[in-house]
């Protein structure tokens, strides 16, 4: 629909996408808010040398939520607005009897 977030698809190579998504989304955000300065920890090339594609991707992940809310809201006004037709086509049926 046209009120539904645009996902902001990210540039990321396929190698940085798979570790990002094998870490998930919390790990991610987690890592780049405290600071991780152990070269050996497998994270630290995330951190550092693609930082850029990780800050992407953490936008990419958050658009794709904030759709799949949007989505989700627009199935729950759809919901209201038959529950509230079917009161009323009820209250009509009511009204003029049988």
């Amino acid at each position: 629909m046209w009120w539904w977030r645009e996902v902001r698809k990210a540039n990321i190579p396929l190698g940085v996408r798979d570790e990002l998504e094998r870490y998930g989304e919390m790990t991610v955000a987690t890592a780049l808010a405290t600071p991780m300065d152990v070269a050996t920890s497998p994270m630290y090339s995330l951190l550092h040398a693609d930082r850029h594609h990780t800050l992407a991707w953490l936008t990419e992940r958050r658009d794709i939520h904030e759709r799949r809310e949007d989505r989700l809201e627009t199935v729950e006004w759809a919901i209201l607005v038959w529950v509230v037709l079917g009161v009323i086509a009820d209250i009509i049926s009511v009204i003029r009897g049988p």
